[in-house]
């Protein structure tokens, strides 16, 4: 009985452990879910490409959250999930960059300013490695835009 409980209790942990993966990876999919509540996506730019499918490696997404005057920004990694150089940055007019950047499996952000009054920049990094081993980084920044 003891070797059932066990086996019972490492089957539920692998269900279990399973279960928190595919919801990571479905929320980091959805930068809305990312950011929280309230946000509503405003600018996207796709980045990178994968040679053999011809998808982007990540996507900077801008979102703002109208009751709060709160912009976000999320780079989503659509590409191999594996851990690579992401970022994530935003910037309100006159203001100093906000940046998180680091290796992460599948997105860097939220970064989050308030932007109410003022025009936003947003800026997005992917780094990966193709199949010979050569690294490829692609980067965007947008222009000042998104006036609130």
């Amino acid at each position: 009985m003891r070797k059932f409980a066990k086996s019972a209790a490492v089957i539920l942990a692998a269900f279990g452990l399973a279960f928190t993966f595919s919801s990571s990876a479905q929320a980091a999919s959805n930068p809305v879910s990312v950011c929280g509540s309230g946000y509503y996506i405003q600018s996207s730019k796709e980045m990178g490409w994968v040679i053999n499918t011809g998808d982007p490696q990540a996507i900077v997404y801008l979102l703002y959250n109208a009751s709060t005057g709160y912009n976000c920004v999320v780079t989503v990694v659509t590409g191999e999930q594996v851990s690579n150089p992401v970022g994530a940055g935003l910037r309100a007019e006159g203001g100093s960059w906000v940046k998180d950047t680091g290796n992460y499996n599948s997105y860097a952000g939220p970064v989050r300013l308030r932007g109410a009054g003022k025009c936003v920049q947003y800026w997005g990094m992917t780094r990966w490695w193709t199949g010979s081993g050569v690294p490829q980084t692609s980067e965007y920044t947008s222009s000042l835009g998104w006036c609130g």
